[in-house]
């Protein structure tokens, strides 16, 4: 028997009401509240928009400052705010249309989904990032948000970038750089590397050089300055970057004006110290090291999440690791990089125990290269820090300057195959963050923070000696000093040095490298080398030199000589003894007969005779004595060119022949040698200015008899032809037809020339750049009668320049619909009758099925001086360019309309065009007469528009 007793009895009775009551009341609560809910339903909906159009517009700003992507937790709440709004205009408009005959479930599903937006609301508040930056400004975003700011703000002029060594403000201040130049803010970007004490004649050089000026060493440097702050005056608006500032000086001394709000100008430094920003008066941007999250983030991005994946026990090991960094992003990548890849939790620790006793991380990274990567690596050492050292002369030295440390020439195939294994070190050094590259160029180079601790990593019992780029007036005392018998490597170059004491003559007896390269010197004492014997590597490049002192000629172990661009140098001692060189490098000399005793150096495999205008030949039987030559790059006319083809081992051959038949000889001799690989650049004609071309194997022919004479070799992959005057098209040249690898045509002053191509040949298929430079009876690029398909199907670059004649770009028999979809670049400068760019027939117009022609990869369109353009095509079509990003039209008075098809949109009145256009030149009057198909074009592009 149960017994019910009063509690008990009070509970039950609340239970079954609130089990009765309760499913009525709510809905009843709905339909008596819904007027309240429906206003915190809209009130939830716009708060929402309102966050949702917050976070895309700062979504939009830090990818366009910091670049990356989005963060997942961003997309994934964008997208279920999008789904949240959708439903609720859903629920709104069916409320509206009275579909909900009750009001309590329209109630209903407004407090549901309220509930839902306010909750997406708070969460849009909370994020820590919005976008997932690219590793190498991780936690830098804020800083260049900053910077950014000041240089869109009028009222600041000046902006100082600073922080302590390897925090990231040269990385940052890249960012900025590349950013802005898909901008078009400044008229012009200068970007100067000042480092150490600031030397204003070298700035005023520096500055100069980017604006393409030259500054005479004969000016005073108020003049020079005078001269800068002119040619800055005319630029417009600009910026200059100042990198690695260590101490303030006077901007007005280089000729810099300060700049104000009327002149739009910009500077920006970045240096170590605050004080510095304090004493150029600029806007100060601090650089922090990266907070606990970021440096773990940089590392983990670095090292790979599989480090920790692979072993639980990893992750408070790393995490020490990380605090050892200290927050510094240069530190933290050299380090990830060293450790990538590594799994046993013995070496992690290893790795921490070297990071807590030494200050550098670098021994880490270092300890992780092989031998020949390591001296490889403090050879870059040996340069100023922040030097470009070409790609070229680092690998040059591995080859050379490391004979011990390598496997011997003997052991190594070719040429080809050593550089080849010098990039794979160099590349391997790069991938370790040790040395930096520089915006796709080749060069690379040491920051200076990471030249001083790789100074302190060289072994005690190899003694460097470095004074590079100190600003020395004369050699240090330290090379007469009895430490200095010691010394094994020697760097002074990139100094003023002038003088050599007569009598100094260091008593340096392991010295195996000496680099005087860049300093101001004109003789050298006798004296100097005489205890220089275990020297193998030599340079001497840059110096004023008249003469060299025979005490060079008893340099036994030398294996490299480098005199390059000593401009002065007239002659050299006898090379007779020097039976171990290697290389020897005398371009831009002024030798007048190749050095005495050269028929002996039989080891030698790299010979550079390159611009040299006073030698005018080489002595008869020398080459073929040079039995290990695998380079040879060679000014002087060549007569007898069968004294090359005696050289067995040659893989690079840079030279001139005097004529077409000698011309003929060498391809006759690259047909038999078509087992070996041979790569040459060769001038024909005693008038052919000495230029390199970008493609490897070049043949330049000027001022000779074409016709029927002239043979390109079957390789052939840029050709030049000037100042031919009997040549009326390329298929009069013989070979042409099996030159399938011809990629680049250059044709200029050919006044017999009526067309480019007059029959069918491979190379209208596979020709990707046609320069055409005044060619007076240029008519047509191709006089073939029939429809040729795929012409020019892989031409990338077209530049026409003074060729009169010529009326008709592209004619029917060139298809461009259908077959110059790879065109990048068109240029046509000066072509008085040149009437239309895309001819069409009449009947080809009515029975095409489209109106577009498209032209899927053009960046540039330049038509410049054009008196008889009337049109680019016909007016029932347009052009689909979705790649171009700079157009010019400059001097067309009898050019009405430009058919590009454009994606514009407006909104609240603004119109906007989605386009990569960034670049729009023409003469004001051609401006405003000028078409457009679309009626908004002027409105969404004058922007872009620069009136000149």
């Amino acid at each position: 028997m149960v017994v019910v007793t009063p509690v008990t009895r009070s509970i039950l009775a609340k239970v079954v009401k609130g089990a009765i009551v309760r499913p009525f009341s709510r809905p009843l609560n709905y339909h008596i509240n819904f007027n309240k809910y429906m206003r915190e339903f809209e009130v939830a909906k716009e708060e929402l928009l309102a966050r949702k159009a917050d976070i895309e517009a700062q979504l939009q700003e830090q990818l366009r400052y910091v670049g990356g992507r989005s963060t997942s937790e961003v997309e994934i709440w964008l997208r279920t705010v999008r789904d949240v709004i959708n439903d609720a205009q859903h629920v709104a408009n069916e409320a509206e249309k009275g579909k909900y005959l009750l009001r309590s479930n329209v109630g209903k599903h407004f407090v549901q989904i309220t509930l839902k937006m306010k909750e997406l609301c708070a969460k849009g508040g909370l994020f820590d990032s919005l976008v997932v930056a690219s590793t190498d400004i991780v936690g830098h975003f804020r800083v260049i948000e900053e910077i950014n700011k000041y240089l869109i703000e009028q009222e600041v002029g000046m902006v100082g970038v600073w922080g302590v060594g390897g925090i990231g403000k040269t990385t940052i201040m890249n960012h900025v750089y590349d950013k802005l130049q898909e901008e078009t803010k400044f008229s012009k970007m200068i970007w100067i590397t000042v480092s150490q004490s600031p030397d204003i004649r070298k700035l005023q050089k520096d500055i100069a050089h980017t604006m393409s000026n030259d500054l005479s060493d004969d000016e005073t440097t108020i003049e020079r300055a005078a001269k800068i702050r002119e040619d800055l005056r005319r630029t417009g608006s600009y910026l200059i970057i100042l990198d690695d500032v260590w101490q303030g000086f006077s901007l007005e001394d280089v000729g810099i004006p300060v700049p104000s709000a009327d002149n739009g100008c910009k500077i920006v430094l970045t240096t170590r110290e605050r004080k510095v920003v304090q004493k150029m008066g600029c806007k100060e941007v601090k650089v922090a090291r990266l907070s606990e999250d970021e440096a773990s983030q940089l590392f983990l991005s670095q090292v790979g999440e599989d480090v920790l994946s692979a072993d639980p026990t990893m992750r408070p090991i790393m995490k020490d690791v990380v605090e050892r960094c200290y927050g510094l992003p240069l530190t933290i990548v050299t380090v990830a990089i060293a450790m990538k890849g590594v799994h046993d939790p013995l070496r992690w620790r290893n790795a921490l125990n070297r990071l807590k006793k030494r200050r550098d991380v670098l021994k880490i990274s270092y300890d992780h290269l092989e031998k020949p990567d390591k001296s490889c690596f403090l050879h870059s050492a040996l340069y100023p820090g922040d030097y470009g050292i070409p790609k070229e002369e680092i690998i040059e030295y591995w080859i050379e300057g490391l004979p011990d440390e390598m496997e011997s020439r003997e052991e190594m195939n070719s040429r080809e195959e050593t550089k080849s294994k010098g990039n794979a070190c160099l590349e391997r050094i790069l991938d370790s963050s040790l040395l930096q590259g520089t915006n796709g160029k080749n060069i690379v180079m040491m920051r200076e923070i990471v030249r001083g601790m790789a100074l302190s990593l060289i072994p005690k019992d190899r003694r460097f000696f470095v004074k590079a780029g100190m600003k020395l007036n004369e050699l240090p005392n330290e090379l007469e000093l009895e430490e200095a018998v010691d010394m094994e490597k020697v760097s002074l170059m990139e100094n003023f040095i002038s003088k050599i004491p007569p009598k100094m003559s260091p008593k340096s007896k392991k010295l195996t490298t000496l680099l005087l390269s860049g300093n101001s010197l004109e003789e050298i004492p006798e004296a100097f080398f005489r205890h220089m014997h275990a020297l193998k590597y030599l340079d001497l490049s840059r110096n004023p030199i008249k003469s060299l002192p025979n005490s060079i000629s008893n340099l036994k172990n030398l294996t490299a000589l480098l005199l390059s661009e000593c401009e002065n140098l007239e002659e050299l001692p006898s090379l007779s003894k020097l039976v171990d060189l290697k290389k020897l490098n005398l371009e831009k000399t002024r030798i007048k007969e190749v050095p005495q005793g050269m028929e002996c150096l039989v080891k030698l495999w790299y010979l550079n005779l390159r611009f040299i205008s006073c030698l005018e030949e080489i002595p008869r039987g020398l080459l073929p004595n040079l039995q290990g030559l695998q380079h040879l790059a060679i000014h002087p006319t060549l007569s007898r060119p069968e004294e090359i083809m005696e050289l067995n081992k040659l893989e690079t051959f840079e030279g001139r022949f005097a004529d077409l038949q000698d011309l003929s000889k060498y391809v006759d001799f690259l047909w038999k040698q078509s087992k070996r690989t041979i790569k040459y650049f060769i001038l024909v004609g005693k008038t052919v200015e000495y230029k390199l071309h970008s493609c490897t194997n070049s043949v330049t022919v000027k001022d000779c008899n074409t016709e029927g004479s002239c043979v390109l070799p079957w390789n052939v992959e840029e050709f030049v032809i000037e100042k031919c005057n009997d040549l009326s098209s390329l298929n009069g040249v013989s070979g042409l037809q099996e030159a399938t690898l011809l990629r680049k045509c250059r044709i200029e002053e050919c006044e017999g020339l009526e067309s480019v191509f007059s029959s069918r040949c491979p190379q209208l298929e596979s020709l990707e750049s046609l320069v055409l430079r005044h060619l007076k009876n240029l008519n047509v690029l191709v006089a073939y009668p029939e429809p040729l398909l795929h012409a020019f199907s892989s031409l990338k670059v077209l530049f026409l320049f003074k060729c009169p004649k010529i009326k008709i770009l592209f004619t029917t028999k060139l298809p461009p619909r259908q077959h110059l979809t790879n065109l990048e670049q068109v240029i046509i400068w000066g072509c008085d009758q040149m009437e239309q760019i895309i001819e069409e027939e009449e009947e080809e117009e009515i029975l095409s099925d489209t109106t577009e022609f498209t032209f899927p990869k053009l960046k540039e369109l330049e038509l410049w001086h054009l008196p008889e353009l009337k049109s680019i095509c016909s007016r029932e079509r347009v052009m689909l360019c979705k790649s171009l990003q700079k157009l010019e039209i400059w001097n067309c008075p009898k050019l009405k309309r430009i058919p590009l098809k454009l994606d514009i949109s407006s909104d609240n009145g603004k119109v906007f065009h989605h386009h990569p256009l960034k670049e729009i030149k023409m003469k004001p009057n051609e401006w405003k007469s000028i078409e457009w198909d679309h009626p908004k074009a002027k409105d969404a592009l004058s922007s872009l528009v620069k009136i000149m």
